[in-house]
């Protein structure tokens, strides 16, 4: 579906005589405002929460990236700064060898982090941190990441069954 939306935005885009990045990206927009409106007629729930999911996600970690670039800068160019680099292991909310994967890249891509190794059996990944002096700041950062990649990843999965109230000891039903 993300392919037809990106054939369609090109086509509109050629038929609008502005065929540029910018030109696209707008068709994209006003393609993605038209499916908006017509969601339940066309049925695409599904695909437009995903890209909203992904597309939220990708600004999100181009932000993040870019602030662990400027921690970065400064551990580097600081006079009397003292980085205290350690690996921290974590055990992964979702023991997946394939969102693992996804995991150990985002954090590789992000200054000051490196995905070290990953544990299949008990789910557990460890983590190069240059920075480390708060290591539950360093494990929030990585959660962070995870929570957001998962809820993108499961955007299309049904919800959980509600939970019944528990019945106190001795009472029928």
């Amino acid at each position: 579906m993300l392919g037809l939306h990106i054939l369609l935005a090109v086509g509109l885009a050629a038929f609008a005589d502005a065929l540029s990045p910018l030109g696209v990206v707008a068709a994209f927009l006003v393609i993605y405002v038209a499916l908006r409106l017509a969601i339940d007629l066309l049925g695409i729930r599904r695909y437009l929460r995903r890209l909203e999911l992904g597309t939220t996600f990708t600004l999100w970690f181009v932000a993040e990236v870019f602030k662990a670039s400027l921690d970065v800068a400064r551990i580097v160019l600081g006079r009397k700064v003292a980085p205290q680099p350690a690996v921290i292991v974590l055990r992964l909310a979702r023991p997946d060898d394939r969102i693992a994967t996804l995991l150990g890249c985002l954090l590789t891509l992000t200054p000051g982090t490196m995905a070290l190794e990953y544990l299949p059996q008990s789910g557990l990944m460890y983590i190069h941190a240059i920075d480390a002096k708060d290591a539950a700041a360093v494990e929030a950062g990585v959660r962070a990441i995870e929570r957001r990649l998962l809820r993108w990843i499961d955007a299309d999965a049904p919800p959980p069954p509600p939970q019944s109230p528990a019945r106190p000891e001795g009472s029928t039903a």
